[in-house]
């Protein structure tokens, strides 16, 4: 634990009470685990741990359903299972509240994987000897079942293929082998004065062992009130704790997403009594645990977590606050986190200090909120010659200390210095019992921000011990004035290790002489904090906290600026203390490029002041300064403020060679004629390193430049070496991740890299490269060069478009001109043009939304503010399989700069309620089936009630990715290939060009032929995608940059506008060919067919109803005898009633007998007939036969499916009965034996009373051809057969669930479970609707019991948990 370093060490020498004590410090990380070593008790023997909490609401159990024991003590989880209470627990209102939730979705990524393993080896020996008795039913098959048989024996046959089905469908299993993980009830009952929880963790422990039953749970109450916590099992080692909120309605269950904040508290403050060598920097305070990383987002922070986290520590009392998260920014020191947290620092004098971030060594990289809020201490990571040599073990640690290479660097995109101090950024820490071991070594800043944090303990145990003033300002003010400075003389030293390494020792002392009474404990005797915003006198660009001047044009000239510098005093200050704050100040600049009056008098409105800054003198490169303000009468304290100047100046490269040597000299030939192969080219080597060393170039990208090619070439050296390349880019209102090459590279010695990336043109690039800092040895990169080229595009007409580099492309238009050319520098380019569309978006509109205050104590801001959460539900069905990304364009990729407090979307299937997908700020895509129904919630939380009610209409937009590469846009070189393409006369593609400077060449996107449209790509619909011209000059393929397409789906064409048909004369003649009918039938057919319709809609449930459709059947039989729409529609009408009615042995009957009227009203011959000849010419006539075959036959497959169905049915009703019934007399004995079909016709009379008009339907019916079954016929298997002549029922998904229940009848499980899976994966809708999932799970766990295969059949069923949740998952 790297101590020494910082000066806590001396410090606790001299003062070992000072360890912290009566300092609470909120952890906002993944959290703490309860058990870990060296987190139990402080110094002075108090709990570590104050309390853990959950603030993003991913353990949280839904517990607002109410259960009531039975007379045997028992009751009904949420699970399904029946749980046992402990007759010791004690409930005063007999009231048990349950709920229940997967063990993978409470633990980490981590454990999750661990526990799968584990899982999977001990499935794996119960796999292994189930293939084992199914290849010896095989063998033994084999041997006992001569040839001969095998092949005169049908049923032989199948018999052996069954047993050969049922080794394919052990190995096939093993291949979509899933767990879903085990499944915990929860139980949550108040016992008369605290409320309680326990867990049922039984499905965590081996089956049958009774261990993890509820009733030996040892009750819990909230973490804060008794400090008791759980462990899951002793497989996982992994604790919670538990918390019960909402008067019981929610069970937090708590439980860490990952390993770093138990090590971020074990750096902090962890306290081993036996081994004071272990200890964190301050062994003495309390911590709060505060969970922001959303376990459902494998521990990415939630707005939501980090604004609870603050509630929390304000609730607690606490003193600091460590976070060791962070993202990019596009705005720093904005969004509504930054505004909350701001305000617990200056209100109420809390600490907050937080990792800078790990995107260095580029500049400008630093993450929000901890490098880029000027309210927190950002702290960048340091690595000390020990810390290298004895934590991390390296060959060969430094001589002296350095920055690790990926430390996050300065200054903000504002001009903030970024960096406030930086610290020790690794260490060996206490990390959760479930990773099996105690401690653990990990790096980067987020270790580096504890042990800062830990060491303002100590600073904060001294101050509250002897009384004196706690002020956020005044610690940084001893912090930064005493910090050990790093980095020597290097321009980039502040940015990269902001104010040095802090001293412990050191700003104790500071803080005994900044002339702050001792005794005075009020915040505002520390005197005034200063906020200082430069703007450019010229009133270009936004207000900053610094000076930063980066883009050519802004280095070119000398630059003026208006400074203010504004007194802060807390809120509560009195008007005395605001009369007080008058500095005299002393204002010096440390450079000679920038100027400054000498003297400012701040008084508390605040003052202004000009500064300078000519960089017409400056090399090329990047220059550091600052303008300090120093007390007159007290210069020794160090500087009040700062005003961080930050200068870059790019090398220039139009039209040149420039080489810039070691030395940092640059040198530039000029060269007019555009022929030259260094055009547009920058030579950077050669370069040498040592481990750690960097190298950064600054370069003013040539306007027109649309991608850079770099070439690295390495020296003579021994070893392979890492290194970081990075080249960065910034932009107004984005972050540098959104314009940075980012990655590393291994070059060996003598070995060549070539690389390239899209840039912006008129841009400054800052190229960076470092060797690895544990990369042993010296190394030379002989060559360094970085090229640019350029291919411009512009568009031209249509629609009113302006020229740009985004096309929107309007399929009604067929084809859009664009003008393609090469920047006058450039030396000649090739271009390539491809266009492709990837992406089709699908908008949708809430369908529901919901606005509510939250008040549960988790949720509740100061002084009486309210969150309120905006719900917002989009519903939608897919027409294509593919991936969803479910995108809100405005708000994405904001977490610390968003004004809104968060947002979370949980999307779901709609038809079985499954969570599919968990998203915060960050889109990510969903695998969806054909014809899945979504439902997507939206919950947005701001404080503003008005600001959520305007945005209860908020757009989505689902982004479907298009199959294979997309949609190719076809390119033309001219308007007349193009005219062609759009009336089918093939115009000619646009090929290859070589584009000279200053070129400029036409060039025609579309027309695109409908055809190729995606079938969901309706009108009006947006496909977007991407275009690009330019290639790679060194390697060849397509350049980096691509420009961004749109197309709009024009309206579909009408059916007249087609050929219509062979004849050519449309679809008009098929109506005329069409047998003519005089308006007497036409009228009775319009009539007969209302009539049908009408008793579509009745409902037989309703008295009346069914009273008129037998009324209305009886007539329209007489009527119409034989009429096949009548019949089919009164067998879909009796198949389709209630179960009650329909499952049972009348309703079956009526079922069959409704079939067996369909099927009789079909003539099977006339249909074979046709069928079995070849189709004739395509005439009209033809085409209505065909139809008018194609409905019958599609009546016969309907009528035999049902038929077959229901008789299966009755079959099992049948034998239920008989199960049921006590067992009958020797003399009744043939009864029992009754096949279902005659079964099916001992109910007719009975059919009949239930359904009046069935026994009508069939006498109306034509008679078929008597035939005469064999003796007791198999009446399934004959009804069967006949559909089989029509349809393949292994191989057609509509007919899939049917065959797999015919084959499970027959014993034949592994052909069942076969056609299950084709049906499953199949768009059919007996496998999309909620209802049909499920029966087909449940025949399945049937199946695998059936063949005693026990380890699938809790497999399925535990994955049933998952898949068909009885409701939603609570936002």
């Amino acid at each position: 634990m790297p101590k020494h370093e910082i000066g806590a060490l001396r410090f606790l020498q001299d003062h070992p009470e000072y360890d912290g004590r009566g300092v609470k410090i909120c952890i906002f990380d993944t959290g703490v685990d309860p058990g870990a070593a060296g987190l139990q008790v402080t110094t002075d023997g108090k709990p570590k741990i104050i309390d853990i909490i959950d603030c993003t609401g991913s353990g949280d159990v839904d517990t607002s359903r109410v259960e009531k024991a039975d007379a045997d003590g028992c009751i009904a989880g949420a699970s399904g299972r029946k749980l046992r209470l402990n007759p010791a627990w004690k409930n005063p209102t007999g009231e048990w509240r349950v709920g229940c939730k997967h063990v993978y979705g409470l633990v980490s990524r981590g454990l999750v994987s661990r526990l799968k393993e584990e899982r999977k080896r001990k499935w794996e020996e119960t796999q292994r000897g189930a293939i084992a008795e199914a290849v010896a039913a095989l063998a033994k098959f084999d041997k006992d079942t001569p040839a001969s048989k095998l092949g005169a024996d049908p049923e032989a046959k199948k018999e052996r293929a069954e047993l050969e089905g049922r080794v394919a469908a052990l190995k096939d299993l093993a291949k979509s082998y899933e767990d879903p993980g085990p499944l915990i009830d929860a139980v949550v009952w108040h016992d008369g004065a605290a409320w309680r929880a326990a867990l049922d963790t039984s499905a965590l422990h081996p089956a049958g062992s009774g261990a993890g039953a509820l009733a030996d749970f040892a009750p819990l109450t909230n973490y804060a009130d008794e400090h008791k916590y759980g462990t899951f099992s002793e497989l996982d080692s992994c604790n919670f704790v538990l918390n019960i909120q909402d008067a019981g309605r929610t069970l937090s269950v708590v439980v860490d997403c990952g390993a770093h904040g138990t090590h971020v508290a074990g750096i902090t403050a962890a306290h081993f009594p036996d081994d004071p060598g272990s200890n964190g920097i301050a062994p003495g305070a309390q911590i709060i645990s505060c969970k922001i990383g959303d376990t459902r987002l494998g521990s990415m922070e939630t707005g939501t977590g980090v604004v609870r986290g603050l509630i929390a520590a304000r609730q607690h009392g606490a003193h600091l606050i460590n976070m060791s998260y962070g993202e990019p920014t596009t705005t720093p020191n904005a969004g509504r986190f930054i505004e909350l947290a701001t305000e617990l620092v200056r209100k109420h004098s809390v600490i907050f200090v937080a990792s800078a971030g790990n995107a260095g060594p580029a500049l400008t990289t630093v993450g929000a909120p901890g490098g880029t809020s000027s309210a927190l201490f950002g702290v960048g990571a340091y690595v000390s010659p020990q810390l290298a040599a004895a934590g991390h073990s390296v060959l060969e640690a430094p001589a002296e200390g350095l920055q690790y290479n990926w430390s996050s660097r300065g200054p903000t995109s504002d001009g903030h210095a970024g960096v406030a101090f930086s610290a020790p950024g690794g260490a060996i820490a206490p990390v959760p019992q479930w990773t099996q071991q105690r401690r653990q070594l990990m790096n980067g800043t987020s270790m580096s921000s504890p042990n800062a944090c830990g060491g303002i303990a100590l600073l904060l145990s001294g101050l509250l011990a002897t009384g004196g003033a706690v002020a956020p300002h005044r610690l940084r003010r001893a912090l930064e004035n005493t910090a050990t400075p790093l980095g020597g003389g290097a321009p980039d030293a502040v940015l990269t290790y902001g104010r040095g390494l802090i001293q412990i020792d050191g700003a104790w002392e500071y803080l005994m002489n900044d002339g702050v009474p001792s005794a005075a404990t009020s915040p505002t005797a520390a005197g005034p904090w200063y906020e200082v915003e430069a703007t450019c006198a010229e009133g270009r660009g936004p207000r900053g906290r610094g000076i930063y001047i980066r883009e050519p044009h802004e280095s070119a000239k000398p630059q003026s600026y208006r400074v203010s510098v504004t007194p802060k005093l807390n809120e509560d200050a009195a008007t005395s203390a605001r009369l007080d704050v008058e500095d005299r100040l002393v204002l010096e600049a440390t450079v000679p490029w920038v100027s400054c009056p000498p003297a400012l008098m701040v008084h508390s409105a605040g003052r202004s002041f000009d500064v300078l800054v000519d960089p017409s003198r400056l090399p090329p490169g990047l220059h550091y300064g600052e303008v300090v303000a120093h007390e007159v009468e007290a210069r020794g304290r160090g500087p009040l403020f700062r005003l961080p100047v930050t200068l870059i100046k790019p090398l220039t490269v139009p039209l040149a060679a420039t080489a810039y040597g070691a030395g940092g000299a640059a040198t530039a030939s000029v060269n007019g004629n555009g022929s030259s192969p260094n055009v547009g080219t920058v030579a950077l080597g050669p370069l040498s390193f040592t481990p750690g060393s960097e190298f950064r170039a600054f370069v003013a990208v040539p306007p027109g430049a649309t991608w850079a090619e770099m070439t690295l070439r390495a020296g003579a050296y021994d070893t392979p070496k890492l290194f970081l390349l990075r080249g960065t880019q910034l932009r107004p209102d984005s972050s540098y991740r959104q314009h940075e090459l980012r990655t590393q590279v291994t070059l060996s010695g003598g070995s060549e890299y070539n690389n390239a990336w899209e840039v912006v043109g008129g841009s400054t690039l800052e190229l960076t490269l470092a060797q690895f800092w544990t990369s042993a040895g010296a190394s030379q990169l002989e060559t360094v060069e970085l090229s640019f080229y350029g291919v411009e595009l512009a568009a031209e007409g249509g629609s009113g478009s302006r020229p740009g580099t985004d096309l929107a492309l309007d399929g009604a238009e067929l084809a859009r001109k664009v003008l393609v050319s090469a920047p006058a520098w450039s030396r000649a380019t090739r271009v390539k043009a491809e266009a492709k569309l990837t992406h089709l978006n699908i908008p949708l509109r809430p369908s529901e939304s919901s606005l509510e205050p939250l008040t549960a104590a988790r949720d509740a801001l100061t002084e009486g503010r309210v969150v309120y959460r905006l719900l917002l539900t989009y519903k939608t069905s897919v027409a294509e399989a593919g991936k969803y990304k479910p995108c809100l364009p405005l708000i994405n990729h904001q977490i610390y700069d968003s004004p809104l407090e968060s947002q979370l979307l949980l999307v779901s299937d709609g038809a079985t309620r499954q969570l599919l997908s968990t998203q915060d700020a960050g889109p990510e895509s969903v695998s969806l089936k054909k014809g899945a129904e979504v439902v997507l919630r939206l919950a947005l939380r701001h404080d503003s009630q008005e600001v959520l009610d305007k945005m209860r209409a908020l757009p989505l937009v689902l982004k479907r990715v298009l199959d294979g590469s997309g949609v190719s846009v076809p390119v033309y070189g001219n308007r007349r290939d193009a005219i062609l393409a759009a009336g089918g006369g093939g115009g000619s593609p646009a090929g290859d060009m070589l584009l000279r400077a200053g070129d400029v060449a036409p060039l025609w996107l579309g027309p695109l032929p409908e055809d190729r449209l995606p079938k969901d790509a309706t009108p009006g619909r947006l496909l977007t995608g991407t275009l690009t011209l330019g290639q790679l000059k060194r390697g060849g393929g397509a350049a980096p940059h691509k420009f961004r397409i749109s197309y709009l789906v024009p309206p579909a064409a009408s059916a007249s506008s087609g050929s219509g048909g062979a004849n050519g004369n449309g679809g008009a003649k098929d109506d005329a060919a069409a047998v003519e009918k005089t308006p007497e039938e036409k009228l009775s057919e319009a009539v007969r067919d209302a009539q049908i319709k009408l008793l579509k809609d009745l409902k037989l449930s309703d008295a009346a109803q069914a009273a008129l459709y037998d009324k209305l059947l009886a007539e329209l039989t007489s009527a119409h005898p034989g009429h096949l729409p009548l019949l089919t529609e009164h067998l879909k009408k009796l198949d389709g009633r209630e179960a009650a009615v329909r499952n049972t042995a009348a309703g079956l009957a009526a079922v069959v007998a409704a079939a067996d009227a369909v099927i009789g009203a079909v003539d099977a011959g006339a249909l074979a007939a046709f069928y079995g000849v070849k189709g004739g010419d395509d005439t009209p006539e033809y085409r209505r036969v065909k139809k008018d075959m194609d409905e019958r036959k599609a009546a016969l497959v309907d009528g035999l499916a049902r038929k077959a169905a229901a008789l299966m049915e009755a079959e099992e009703l049948l034998q239920q009965q008989q199960e049921k019934a006590p067992a009958a007399p020797p003399a009744e004995a043939k009864t029992e034996a009754v096949p279902a079909a005659e079964s099916a016709e001992a109910h007719a009379d009975e059919a009949a009373a239930v359904e009046p008009a069935a026994a009508a339907v069939a006498a109306a019916v034509p008679e078929a051809p008597e035939v005469k079954p064999a003796p007791a016929p198999d009446a399934v298997a004959v009804c069967m057969q006949e559909l089989r002549k029509w349809v393949d029922t292994a191989s057609e998904a509509p007919h899939l669930l049917l065959h797999a229940k015919v084959e499970a009848r027959a014993k034949r499980y592994a052909a069942a479970l076969k056609a299950l899976d084709k049906l499953l994966i199949s768009d059919d809708k007996a496998a999309t609707g909620a209802a049909a999932r499920r029966d087909i799970s449940d025949m399945k766990a049937k199946l695998y019991a059936a063949l005693g295969w026990g380890h699938w059949e809790a497999q399925e069923k535990d994955l049933q948990a998952v898949r068909f949740p009885k409701d939603l998952p609570p936002m």
